[in-house]
């Protein structure tokens, strides 16, 4: 019986060991920097949805979507909807979106701003109109990575709201 790995044996050891570690390196890579992140991400998802839930509630009591308030216009950046009484903005900015109530003059806040933060996401709204008439805000979200130096879109989304929502009586032409 023998005792001891024979020259060829450690010469092929010592040969294989390099493709080995190359392969864990990327299953440890995975583990330690992408698993943590797109769980970052997907957090961030959540709480843009958890935003989109809120306009959907504002724009279903929604009677309007003014194109300026505050002295601003509403453009990608700033959103304003008239409700019965008062004017809410959402307001983008780096990382947050900002929500203010306004008082009914459309001017004075009415209440401290709701805040979402969302470093990764891109968020970009535009009004739908009829005979310059807006009727429906569509919001587009997605989340941005940065993976091996790229940046990639993850988890795009396209939303629509209508103003009252739209019951099953009412119809766009």
């Amino acid at each position: 019986m023998r005792k001891a790995f024979t020259l060829i044996e450690l010469l092929f050891v010592i040969a294989v060991m390099p493709f080995v570690a190359v392969a864990l390196g990327g299953v440890f890579a995975t583990l330690i920097r992408d698993i943590p992140q797109s769980a970052r991400l997907l957090q961030q998802n959540t709480t843009v949805l958890n935003m989109l839930q809120q306009v959907r509630r504002d724009m279903d009591r929604a009677v309007g979507l003014p194109e300026k308030a505050q002295g601003t216009d509403a453009g990608d950046r700033t959103l304003f909807i008239r409700l019965p009484d008062r004017v809410v903005r959402y307001h983008i900015t780096e990382g947050n979106i900002q929500r203010t109530v306004l008082g009914t003059d459309g001017n004075s806040p009415a209440g401290d701003p709701r805040i979402w933060s969302a470093p990764k996401a891109a968020i970009t709204w535009h009004a739908w109109k009829q005979e310059d008439v807006a009727y429906a805000i569509e919001i587009h979200t997605v989340m941005q990575q940065r993976i091996r130096g790229k940046l990639r879109d993850k988890l795009a989304n396209t939303h629509v709201f209508f103003l009252h929502g739209l019951g099953k009586d009412q119809t766009i032409q």
